[in-house]
């Protein structure tokens, strides 16, 4: 992991805003149980492999 060393001039507008923006909480959403079991079915490979999209759109035609 690198670690960086940047100078922000805070008496800029964007300056300011790039403070404000990077002490603002961090929101993470937990993923729906619709979520959970999709990340599950690719892990386990139950998923439906097309070759091209159009034959993706025939199959849900």
């Amino acid at each position: 992991m690198a670690t960086y060393t940047i100078t922000v001039n805070e008496r800029t507008k964007e300056g300011k805003s790039l403070v404000n923006y990077l002490k603002s909480p961090v929101v993470i959403e937990e993923p729906n149980e619709e979520t959970l079991q999709a990340i599950k079915d690719v892990e386990n490979g139950d998923v439906t492999v097309y070759k091209t999209f159009e034959d993706y759109l025939e199959a849900y035609k």
